[in-house]
């Protein structure tokens, strides 16, 4: 079987809270990649976190992109009726990336939309990957993708896509290295017209029981799911 990387999506968060510490350390005692996003506040500090407010997991009606770092740093977050006995702070991604680096995760960075009106948001990324190994990048919007690919040529991009593009529109993309695309768009046939572009190709919204993860396509190279301890072993990875 080929070499089929595992990322747990937004750390081990069948486990643990989403994108949090407790989330990632299962992961990486599970022995597989990290999946996390990263949004940028007002002042520039980055973060991990998937939404583009606090409504859900903070309880505040705040966007992060529109407020300074100082005003959450000390926010509990968690699910409705639990914030309250939370430790769970939002991380800071330096201190992640570090982690990461001195355990050798692999990560993907997943950007999100603040990143888009942060007018320095690429350029502080940027200099937080400096000496990362074995990451790569993802991202909704191919614009910032390539922002970040003329920034960090070295580094590989991938675009994730939910709903079905062109192909002609994808071939375009030359700054996108890879496609990240949703079980419910999986097909053989596109997975051989994405390998014929040279696109690396991951899937996601995996839960174990997809005929995927018993018979996976030889053009695969990754799977994001929220339950990874059950996709390798139902795959029977090595550690």
């Amino acid at each position: 079987m080929q070499n089929i990387e595992i990322y747990s999506h937004r750390g081990a968060s069948s486990a643990a809270l989403e994108n949090t510490w407790p989330a990632f350390r299962k992961a990486c005692e599970l022995g597989v990649g990290i999946e996390l996003d990263v949004q940028i506040t007002k002042d520039g500090v980055v973060l991990v976190f998937h939404d583009d407010d606090l409504k859900r997991l903070g309880g505040r009606n705040l966007r992060i992109e529109e407020i300074d770092y100082e005003k959450i740093k000390d926010l509990r977050i968690g699910k409705r009726g639990r914030r309250k006995f939370s430790a769970d702070r939002i991380p800071l991604a330096y201190e992640v990336f570090h982690w990461a680096k001195e355990k050798s995760v692999p990560l993907n960075i997943e950007i999100k939309e603040s990143f888009a009106v942060h007018s320095e948001g690429p350029e502080i990324l940027a200099a937080m990957l400096e000496g990362l190994k074995n990451i790569h990048l993802s991202s909704f919007n191919a614009e910032i993708l390539k922002e970040m690919k003329q920034l960090k040529p070295e580094i590989e991009t991938a675009l994730v896509i939910k709903k079905k593009h062109k192909l002609q529109f994808l071939d375009k993309l030359t700054w996108v290295d890879g496609i990240h695309l949703h079980k419910r768009l999986y097909s053989e046939k596109l997975l051989i017209r994405l390998n014929d572009m040279k696109k690396k190709i991951r899937i996601y919204g995996i839960v174990g029981t997809e005929k995927v993860v018993k018979q996976p396509s030889r053009h695969l190279s990754g799977i994001i799911t929220d339950y990874p301890g059950k996709i390798k072993e139902k795959m029977r990875l090595p550690d």
